[in-house]
């Protein structure tokens, strides 16, 4: 039986993400003008590549509130995957997210050898197959909650990644987002497109104050922004 850390899974440190919203500009020119010209001299690091999601809610959407309201205390889950053909999930990692305030952490489920389709699975079948595999990891009060959420939104994007020459600080850039709603059974149909680019900063809590000195040469505001909530109000209106 696969075990999990802490009875929850493996997460990654506390950290900061900040995010900043661009409109109106190219992806190179932002690279050019945001990212290789900082002067914490920033160098990409790994490949571009898509990155795909469900969302998981309850029937009151809490998460969704819990993120709207800003509460200090606030979770959300997700099943990720990463291939540029959206439909095919291969080896995806169900992920929980949890925010302390503005800071957060990540747990992660990696579900190995694993392949649907959105051709063919249903989004129950989706569910009830994460449920099956946290239960087999031996988690079963997670498995038990997802029973009581649902899918509640697809969505896509395609992201680059970058890192300092200190190593303290990372950026991402997330564009060419795509949202689905998971209830329309041609789910193609249901695409909707925003052309902004979000760029989020990463790092860990010891070095927030040194990041002040990274954010002010970036000619964006510091935004709330979640891919979550955006997709909710997109496909809802």
């Amino acid at each position: 039986m696969e075990k999990a850390v802490n009875n929850l899974g493996p997460k990654a440190a506390l950290r900061f993400e900040r995010k900043f919203i661009y409109s109106n500009i190219s992806l190179e020119d932002l690279v050019e003008t945001e990212v290789l010209s900082n002067p914490f001299c920033f160098k990409e690091i790994f490949h571009r590549r898509t990155v795909n999601n469900i969302y998981f809610d309850d029937h009151n959407l809490s998460f969704y509130h819990q993120n709207v309201s800003g509460d200090g205390l606030r979770e959300k889950y997700r099943l990720r995957w990463y291939n540029d053909t959206f439909e095919d999930i291969h080896n995806p990692t169900f992920e929980i997210k949890k925010k302390f305030g503005e800071a957060g952490d990540k747990y992660s489920f990696k579900m190995k050898r694993r392949y649907f389709s959105l051709n063919t699975t249903s989004a129950p079948e989706i569910k009830r197959e994460v449920a099956d595999k946290i239960r087999k990891m031996g988690n079963l009060k997670l498995a038990e909650k997802i029973n009581f959420v649902d899918p509640t939104l697809f969505n896509s994007y395609e992201r680059r990644y970058f890192l300092s020459n200190c190593e303290k600080f990372r950026i991402t850039l997330d564009y060419n987002m795509s949202f689905y709603n998971p209830n329309i059974k041609d789910l193609m149909s249901s695409k909707s497109y925003i052309d902004d680019i979000v760029l989020e900063l990463k790092y860990e809590i010891p070095f927030d104050t040194e990041s002040r000195g990274l954010t002010q040469h970036l000619n964006a505001r510091l935004s709330k922004n979640s891919k979550y909530v955006t997709g909710i109000e997109t496909i809802t209106n």
